[in-house]
């Protein structure tokens, strides 16, 4: 059948029907994401719109994969494609990429879990929605898991890609998932890590972030990068929420963080100046830090190899680090 008539046919307009409604609602729900005060009627509205987004992103993802993207001329057929022109249907995200929304989201979310543990303001602005908005106040918190997991899930899925990534404030990136894994603010926002539904909370999907800016950090502005991560202590925080969670991971969130420290362990520049990275906030050498990290081996990627012999090629750099520092100790 000619293209021309193929385009036309029954059944290919039903193929690309739901995938048209798709991108119509998303774009939407992305045109409709802005900063609101938190539990304001508006914000509330906000998470309604963020729901139906997450649930369009989980839609996409059952999609049968567009074969004809693999046939376009000029594609690369060594990668997975860009954001632009994969195989997989990520219309939601593109969108909210294309809309500039993503770095917006980001701050959205920064700035939700500083009021999240500043107690005292997130208290007294719980009474006022009860009383503004006529719900309960675990009607109003449920809001705040919603609100948090959506644009959580938003995020990952936007980081997977290094073309966000550069387009992104990546300072700020940096400073939130240094903020969500220091215990301080966590200990004195009294967050329940071990409940229902906490590897959907930031102080664990911002593993996911650490792991995606390692990952992409040479197509990125690899110098500075890695200077922030030096300065915000975040291979320590990332080492210290290991040693204190790792058995609570799901595989998935393993794999991530292991692949993570395997792409910071084989970045080039890295490997010159990785003993900077176990200094303490004083600057002096932190053998504790290195002792902590080496716990890594057994806790984190032996169980992963173990169960997936083919991962040890991907996580040998991080074995090579482990290595490298069982002698800096000697």
């Amino acid at each position: 059948m000619p293209d021309a008539a193929h385009k036309y046919a029954p059944g290919h307009e039903q193929e690309e029907r739901p995938v048209k409604v798709c991108k119509e609602a998303a774009r939407k729900c992305v045109r409709s994401i802005s900063q609101q005060p938190v539990l304001s009627l508006e914000w509330l509205a906000l998470v309604d719109h963020l729901l139906q987004l997450t649930r369009l992103v989980q839609l996409e993802a059952r999609m049968p994969i567009d074969a004809k993207v693999a046939e376009a001329q000029g594609r690369n057929h060594d990668s997975v494609g860009t954001l632009w022109d994969q195989e997989v249907h990520e219309n939601a995200i593109r969108i909210l990429v294309e809309e500039a929304k993503v770095t917006l989201c980001l701050r959205m979310m920064h700035d939700y879990k500083k009021w999240q543990y500043d107690v005292t303001t997130r208290q007294a602005d719980l009474m006022q929605g009860v009383v503004s908005c006529g719900w309960d106040e675990r009607k109003l918190r449920q809001k705040c898991d919603q609100y948090e997991e959506c644009l959580g899930l938003l995020l990952v899925r936007a980081f997977q890609h290094r073309e966000t990534l550069q387009l992104i404030d990546l300072p700020l990136l940096i400073e939130h998932v240094a903020l969500v894994l220091d215990p301080f603010p966590r200990v004195q926002a009294d967050v329940d890590l071990l409940a229902t539904g906490m590897l959907a909370r930031q102080e664990f999907v911002g593993l996911y972030y650490f792991s995606s800016l390692m990952k992409h950090a040479e197509a990125l502005n690899n110098t500075e990068l890695l200077a922030r991560t030096r300065d915000h202590q975040l291979l320590r925080l990332v080492t210290m929420h290991c040693v204190s969670y790792s058995a609570h991971y799901d595989p998935t969130l393993a794999g991530a963080v292991a692949e993570g420290l395997a792409c910071l362990a084989d970045n080039e520049d890295f490997a010159l100046t990785w003993e900077e990275f176990f200094l303490s906030p004083q600057g002096e050498p932190d053998f504790e830090c290195k002792q902590w990290f080496l716990q890594l081996e057994e806790m984190l990627v032996a169980p992963i190899i173990s169960a997936t012999p083919g991962r040890r090629t991907v996580l040998r750099p991080l074995l090579d680090l482990f290595a490298k520092i069982k002698r800096s100790c000697r």
